[in-house]
This record gives C-alpha cells, sequence and structure tokens, in this order.
C-alpha cells in the first residue's frame, strides 16, 4: 500500500476512534494515582487492550502493563511504544468535568494523555495488524515521577525481551508548543537527575549567646554560596536547593539544618566528579566551622540519549504526516525523564507532541494546579506515534 494510501488509512481510523481517546484520558485524569499505586489505570488499560484482541502481561513491575501484538512475520522486528501512568501530589484548580476526584492528586505533567495515547496507538495497530510486519510491544510503566524508576524496575522485569526490542519510542505533552505541532532533539537530549540531601549538624545554644553555639544555618549557607559556581549552564549542569529546614527561633539555634536540592548534568563523567566536588565541599565548610556535614547523594535517571538514525527517521515521518511547519528541531532541556534508562538499552527516540492552545487559554505548564491540555492534540499523537512505529527501522 502506497504511503499516502496508509497515511489516510490510519487517519481515518485515528479519527474514528478519537472520542474513545478523550474518554479514555478524561477516565485517567479523573482518578489519578501515584507512582505504584496506579492499580485502578493499570486494570483499565488491560481491559482495553484485551478488549483489542492484544495478548496481555501482568502485573510487571509492581503494577505495569504489557501488551503484545503480532503481525505478519512477528519475529522480523520488534518496536516498543511506552506510555507512564502515575501522577503527581498536586491538588487540581481546574473545574473541568473531568477533575481529579482524588484529593490531593492530580494528572498535571500529561501522564493521563500519554496513557491514553498509547491505547488509541494499540486500537489502530490491532485494526491494521494484517498489513503490518512484526512485533509491537505497548509498554505501560508505574512511578516515572518518583525514584525508584519504573522504567528501571520495567526493564529488569524483562520489558525488553522476549521479544528483544529493536527500538522504543516515547513522547511528552508540550504545553510550550500548539496542538498539532511536535518536536525533535537529536542525540543528548535531557539531564540527568540526581537528589541531594544535607544534614549540616552544629551544637544548638541560645542565639544571644555565640561563643556556646556552632550555627548549622551559617554553614548551610556557606554550602549554598560556594556551590553556587557548579550551576553553569555553558556545561550545561545545575545544581539547586529547593529546601532548608531548621527547627530553631529567634533565640534559639538549632543543632541540625537540613538541605535538599537536584543536580542535572549532561556528561556522566562530569555528573560523578560533580558528586565528589560537593561532598569536598560541604566536608571543608564544616570542617571550618567545627561542625559536620552528611552528604546523602541519590543517584537518579540517567541522561536521555537519542539516537541519531531513528530520530532523524521520526522526525522525517512527522514531516510526512503533519507537513514541516509542524515539525520543529527542539533545544536539550534540563528536565529529567526516566525513559532515559530505555535509551542506555536499545535505540530509541523521545519526542513532544504541542498540547496547547492559545485562542482557548490552554497555556499553563507542566506540574502546575492549572495544567490541562487541547484534547484535540490526542490526535496528532496517536496518529504520530501509530505512523513512527509502523515505519520505524525503515520497515
Amino acid at each position: 500500500m502506497p504511503n499516502q494510501q496508509l497515511i489516510s488509512r490510519l487517519q481515518s481510523l485515528v479519527t474514528a476512534n478519537h472520542e474513545n481517546v478523550v474518554s479514555l484520558r478524561r477516565t485517567i485524569h479523573q482518578h489519578p494515582e501515584l507512582a505504584y499505586e496506579e492499580h485502578q489505570t493499570s486494570a483499565l488499560v488491560v481491559s482495553e487492550l484485551k478488549r483489542l484482541g492484544i495478548e496481555v502481561i501482568c502485573p510487571v513491575a509492581s503494577t505495569g502493563v504489557i501488551g503484545i501484538l503480532k503481525c505478519k512475520n512477528p519475529e522480523s522486528r520488534c518496536i516498543a511504544l511506552r506510555a507512564d501512568m502515575d501522577a503527581l501530589p498536586i491538588t487540581e484548580k481546574n473545574n473541568c468535568e473531568y477533575k481529579s476526584l482524588n484529593e490531593g492528586k492530580m494528572h498535571a505533567c500529561g501522564h493521563d494523555a500519554h496513557t491514553a495515547t498509547l491505547l488509541g496507538v494499540a486500537n489502530v495497530l490491532a485494526q491494521l495488524k494484517d498489513e503490518l510486519e512484526g512485533t509491537f510491544k505497548f509498554i505501560f510503566q508505574p512511578s516515572e515521577e518518583k525514584i525508584p524508576s519504573g522504567a528501571n524496575a520495567m526493564i529488569e522485569a524483562g520489558a525488553l525481551l522476549n521479544p528483544s526490542v529493536d527500538a522504543i519510542f516515547g513522547w511528552h505533552v508540550h504545553p510550550e508548543m500548539e496542538a498539532g505541532e511536535v518536536g525533535f532533539c537529536s542525540g543528548k537530549f535531557m539531564a540527568s537527575s540526581d537528589e541531594i540531601y544535607l544534614t549540616v549538624k552544629g551544637k544548638g545554644g541560645h542565639a544571644a549567646q555565640p561563643q556556646h553555639f556552632i550555627s548549622p544555618l551559617v554553614i548551610a549557607s556557606e554550602i549554598i554560596l560556594s556551590l553556587l559556581p557548579i550551576t553553569d549552564l555553558s556545561i550545561p549542569r545545575v545544581l539547586t536547593f529547593g529546601k532548608i529546614e531548621a527547627h530553631g527561633a529567634t533565640n534559639v539555634i538549632p543543632e541540625i539544618a537540613a538541605l535538599a536540592g537536584t543536580l542535572r548534568c549532561f556528561d556522566e563523567s562530569v555528573r560523578f566528579s560533580t558528586h565528589e566536588m560537593i561532598q569536598e565541599v560541604c566536608r571543608q565548610i564544616a570542617q571550618k566551622y567545627q561542625g559536620d556535614c552528611d552528604v546523602n547523594i541519590v543517584v537518579g535517571y540517567p541522561v536521555l540519549v537519542n539516537d541519531e538514525k531513528l530520530t532523524k527517521s521520526s522526525k522525517d515521518n512527522a514531516v510526512a504526516l503533519l507537513g514541516s511547519e509542524n515539525v520543529h528541531d527542539l533545544p536539550i532541556r534540563m528536565g529529567s525523564e526516566d525513559f532515559a534508562y530505555y535509551t542506555h538499552h536499545v535505540p530509541a527516540c523521545f519526542y513532544r507532541i504541542g498540547v496547547g492552545n492559545k485562542a482557548k487559554g490552554i497555556t499553563n505548564a507542566i506540574h502546575t494546579p492549572n495544567f490541562d491540555i487541547d484534547e484535540e492534540a490526542l490526535k496528532t499523537s496517536v496518529s504520530l506515534m501509530s505512523w513512527i512505529a509502523v515505519n520505524a527501522l525503515g520497515s
């Protein structure tokens, strides 16, 4: 079947199933579940995959689900498509009809759209299976938002095996772009992410008697200022502290101050040498004031690296489907994403789908209580992932 005919057939299937995808997204949005608590979401995914006649493997890595669709010559290739399912501990402020029903939990990062999209893609590919080659593996993973990573857990549970995956694709909502637009970045795309926890120990006392106390607040303050030069966007590398806690008072110096921050890097050697730098700076400053500092660095997600050949072909396929005016080159992002783990095991491409709509007032950023998407973007997300999957590896 010529490409244009297949595009038309694919788009007609996407359009016919659009209301169902929107309904799935709204159902998931109304019932957000945090990392490794995605039981209701997993059950919905399983039900939909079984309805489509797709083989289901679950549970995987606690609440994960894998769907397997075998087409003609199923052993010729295996293309994996991934969606994350977890929500965030945020209280939603939207007043839409599909507002979160779970107090203090919200799909503020678009994982509801990711999951509904992949179910939509499964629907499209299931209907085209007699015309397609190979095997498609649909990976619905838990816990993207929280360490320990759901992606890593899925990999350890064998998600990339039986059959072995030849290439994997994923995407993320991008409210900075309008619905209908998409973006790609070849090579290193998103930063590694480590959590930094510092426990500064001094000597408590009366605030009016500095000769009798060692202020952990002074030590903590100097540590923060001394670590500022680590942030250098030319490397690029970012170290930011977002929390400092010390239970003193106006006239009470506490014994302990606790700090929490994040380190973002694009080079693994720079990343781990920075760990050593942080530890040494903390040791020296604490020692200077006769205090102490415990450094706990929780190693998080690695750098997300898009395979250059796979990304180029995916971008070319996006242009064929959507037109060059709707396909953009994106800069690197200091944000992190646990899809990165997959990129260190198999050729991968992670891209962005515009979900904003300035005319409709849909402009709020992710991880905010007013985040929402233009649901017309779900047509783009389903059609593009389906089209990329069909054409993956030059098939």
